[in-house]
This record gives C-alpha cells, structure tokens and sequence, in this order.
C-alpha cells in the first residue's frame, strides 16, 4: 500500500499525437517507483499500445469498451497508484470519453484516491493549447494540470496556459531518449541502475527526473520520498554538456566525458572571448590542464 496518504489515479491525455504523453507517464511510474511507491501503468492506445512497448508490464486498456469494462480494470489495479496513458487515438472512440472514464474515475474516487487529469501539450505545434483547452470541460470531475513538455529544446509554446496550474517536463536528450527505451531498459533502471558503461548518462537522466520532480504541483501530488535519492543520484553528473547526444553511442561514459570537456572548453572561450587573447587564454589553461 501507499505510504503518501492517498492513493492516486492519474490519466494522461490530449487530443494529438506526439505530446509527450507516453514519456510523461514513464516519468511519473519512475518516481513512484524510486520512492518505493506501488504503481500500475495501464496502456489505452490499442492502435499504438506506446506505453506496452515501453514497459512490458502495462495493462492493455482497448478501443471501445464500456463502462462495464471499468470494474475489472479496478479490481486488477486496486490498491496501488494507476497512471492510464490514454492516447490520442483512443479520442476516436466517444465511449473513451463518455463511458471508460467516467466510470473509472467514480470507482477510484469512491475507493478513496485522488483523481487527476495531466494535459500535456510540447512546443512548436500551432494550435495544440487551443485545442487542450477545448478539451478539457470534456474531462469532468477530475482535477487537471497542463503539462508543458519541451520536446526539441527550444522552450517555444503557444500562449493560452498563463494563469494555469501547469508544470514542465524539461528537454531529454535523444540519446538518453535512445537509452531508457532500449531493450530491458527503463527511465527507472536507468536512473536508478544504470549499465556500467552508461553511469554518468543515468545521472543525467536522474537529474531530468529530479527537476520534474521537485515542482511543487508535482509534489503535491506524487509525494517527495523520491526527491533525496534523485538528488542523490543527479550529483554523479559532473558537469553541462553543450553538445548533441543523439545516439546510444553518444550516451556512453566516455562519450559523455568527452562532451563535458569540449563543453568546459566551450564554456571557457565564452568567458574569455572569441579573439586572439581569449583563444591563448584558452589554450594555457588546456596547456595545464585547467580543462
């Protein structure tokens, strides 16, 4: 059972692709998990089944069902935290809507938990906060929170969410991206138990978690037992990177290592300037090995 006081039941949704949906729910799995929290994620894009290839262990939630679906999906979650990753195909369906959830968040919310609807929205997509906010009085009786998730790193989103209880799943990296959904692997695993040859890149994911995490809406939510071990764990990341991790290849300790040190280089020419006395500033220090 929960140790936070209440238990909660989350769903995820927007009325687009590509939202950041499926790695929102990974996140808040990751973080319950690391604060030994019990957590079921349940799978609601058949058509797509994101969150089933991301973890093998979700709950496969199909198109269509009824109302008389939701006291099944209950029984086999009760008990623990349930995140419902619910697709946006799945919108396609009006008994998504007008039936499952309904249904599901009475079940939960008579049960005792906590019912809240996470919304996300990612950058650079014309019209996608219109669009979330005429979705959301569709979404009755739960509470929401907008979720902005900065998907390319360029922080750009539509206007529309001012005022708004909202939160931000900052940028990941591709590469980290790359990792966490390889074979066996996890946003938790590696986070928690990185490969030996992956360590720093786990830090560096745990970091990610660990801003998200300390968010006060989130707290308020998930809890924050997790909080000191990410803290913990994010210390284990030496320094900024400044450039790209785009493949698997990137996120390895070497790779990381290097980049770091190109970055404090980088870094380093900024401090002191691009022209001739910035440069042989920059190459002393390399010279002793102050890079």
């Amino acid at each position: 059972m929960s140790s936070i006081g209440q238990l909660i039941f989350i769903v995820i949704i927007s009325n687009a692709g590509g939202e950041g949906k499926t790695l929102l729910a990974q996140l808040l799995q990751a973080i319950w998990m690391l604060a030994g929290e019990p957590v079921e994620l349940l799978d609601g894009d058949q058509g797509n089944m994101a969150a089933k290839v991301a973890d093998k262990n979700a709950r496969v939630v199909g198109w269509g069902v009824n109302a008389l679906r939701a006291p099944e999906i209950f029984e086999a979650t009760n008990g623990s935290h349930v995140i419902l990753d619910l697709g946006a195909n799945s919108l396609a369906s009006h008994r998504e809507i007008v039936g499952l959830l309904p249904a599901l968040r009475r079940l939960f919310a008579d049960a005792g938990y906590r019912t809240v609807a996470l919304m996300p929205v990612s950058t650079n997509k014309i019209g996608a906060v219109d669009a979330i906010l005429d979705l959301e009085p569709k979404i009755v009786d739960f509470e929401t929170l907008f979720v902005r998730v900065n998907r390319d790193n360029s922080n750009s989103f539509d206007p529309g969410l001012e005022g708004r209880s909202s939160v931000d799943v900052g940028h990941l990296r591709p590469g980290f991206q790359k990792l966490i959904r390889s074979p066996g692997a996890s946003i938790f695993s590696v986070a928690s138990t990185p490969p030996p040859a992956h360590c720093v890149a786990g830090a560096y994911v745990a970091d990610w978690m660990r801003r998200f995490a300390a968010q006060s809406p989130i707290v308020d939510l998930i809890g924050d037992k997790a909080n000191p071990k990410l803290d913990e764990k994010s210390r284990q990341r030496p320094g900024p990177i400044r450039f790209p991790v785009m493949s698997l290849l990137d996120t390895t300790n070497d790779a990381l290592i290097e980049n770091q040190r190109k970055s404090r280089i980088l870094s380093a020419i900024d401090r002191y300037g691009w022209n001739s006395h910035g440069l042989t500033e920059v190459v002393s220090m390399l010279g002793q090995r102050r890079l």
